[in-house]
């Protein structure tokens, strides 16, 4: 039961107009049969019926396997050529032109020209019954010529007709697919546009918990043994347990400085909101509040930078900032961005303890960086020496016409 369901299975016409033009053409048919009938004192059943049956089988198509459609075709082009013979509707064999609107939606091009083929030879059929029946009544030699020529005027405008329709259906067709993929990659599109957004999202969430866990999990850990030791000696020594306490309060520090910064990282992402420049003021006021570390800052701008850009230049310097108050014991900053003609310069230099970069693992804070400069064609450069501070070097390319 599946399979020949399969086999019959139907669709509706994707183009309302095309129908409701073969639904117009057939409705001019039961015009003329109607009037004909009227003529002659008789009902057209058979007629009536076949325009019922065309108006039916239109509504619906179908989309199963390719020999079904074909004999769907060959149902309609019989029924067609059936009601011509019969005498009555003299306008019928224009409905093969509706055969061929159906076959574009049924049948790809080989398919559609054999239907447009068969169309123009039953229509020829067609009109060589209807010069048997009207020449030997036009008896002037001169109006049978007329007629002939006539006729051959028709059956040039049904074969013009013909393929000007399957060019119009095949391109509508074709414009349809083509929406219809825009509409797919769209939504793909827009679909791993939130994948990448979540994945970032995730990797942001799993860098701050990386982030808490190595450093403020460190120091209330390291916090909670000295309590527990300066509890024990206050017992028995007060004074023994005073440096204790002293180092439990300056790991509380520790822990304030590492809370802060991560808040501060979980803040909304500036050049939105306010200017580049004071948004590095803020940055350096609330580094310098919080680490007890004096910035020397030189900022040079001589317009107004990208969007993208200044998240970018914020976004390193705060990372930089964050890794002096972590790792560097850096006691001054030399903080220096300056603009050139096309070309953006960001300096964070520090006197702390430093590092070999070829020697030591790039950490996340690092990679992240690099890989925002990577991100608008710009170069980064790490400079450090074990016990002679580190240098972060940042260049960006301007864009033409800024």
């Amino acid at each position: 039961m599946t399979a020949i369901a399969s086999i019959f299975k139907t669709q509706p016409q994707p183009f309302r107009f095309l129908l409701y033009t073969e639904w117009t053409m057939l409705s001019c048919c039961g015009v003329m049969a109607a009037i004909e009938a009227w003529q002659r004192q008789n009902l057209p059943l058979q007629h009536i019926l076949i325009l019922v049956t065309l108006g039916v089988m239109g509504w619906m198509l179908p989309r199963g396997k390719t020999p079904f459609r074909y004999f769907y075709t060959a149902i309609e082009m019989g029924l067609i050529f059936y009601g011509t013979t019969l005498g009555y509707l003299h306008i019928l064999p224009t409905l093969y032109l509706i055969v061929l609107i159906r076959s574009c939606f049924l049948f790809e091009a080989p398919g559609r020209w054999i239907v447009a083929a068969l169309s123009l030879v039953l229509y020829m059929v067609h009109q060589f019954q209807y010069l048997q029946i009207v020449t030997p009544l036009m008896l002037p030699n001169v109006q049978q010529q007329q007629i002939w020529m006539h006729q051959t005027a028709e059956l040039l405008m049904f074969g013009l007709g013909l393929f000007f329709v399957s060019q119009l259906v095949s391109t509508l067709i074709a414009e349809r697919r083509t929406q219809e993929q825009l509409s797919l990659a769209h939504e793909q599109l827009r679909e791993y546009a939130l994948q990448i957004e979540d994945l970032a999202a995730v990797q942001e969430r799993n860098r701050i918990a990386r982030e808490i866990h190595d450093s403020l999990g460190h120091a209330l850990t390291t916090l909670n043994v000295q309590l527990q030791t300066a509890v024990k000696l206050w017992q028995h020594n007060p004074t023994e347990a005073k440096p204790f306490l002293e180092q439990a309060q300056r790991l509380g520090k520790v822990a304030m400085q590492e809370v802060r910064q991560s808040v501060h990282t979980l803040r909304a992402d500036v050049g939105t909101e306010e200017p580049l420049e004071q948004a590095l003021a803020s940055l350096v006021k609330e580094f310098e509040q919080s680490t007890g570390i004096q910035i020397a800052v030189h900022i040079n701008l001589q317009t107004i930078l990208p969007a993208q850009m200044a998240k970018t230049i914020y976004r390193v310097a705060q990372e930089a900032l964050t890794n002096i108050c972590k790792h560097a014991q850096a006691t001054a900053v030399q903080f220096d961005l300056m603009q050139t003609s096309d070309r953006v310069h960001l300096s964070i230099r520090d006197n702390g303890c430093g590092f070999q970069p070829q020697s030591k693992s790039v950490g996340y804070g690092l990679h992240g960086m690099q890989e925002r400069i990577a991100a608008l064609q710009g170069s980064f450069r790490v400079e450090s020496e074990p016990q002679a501070g580190c240098c972060i070097l940042v260049e960006l390319p301007l864009q033409e016409g800024l």
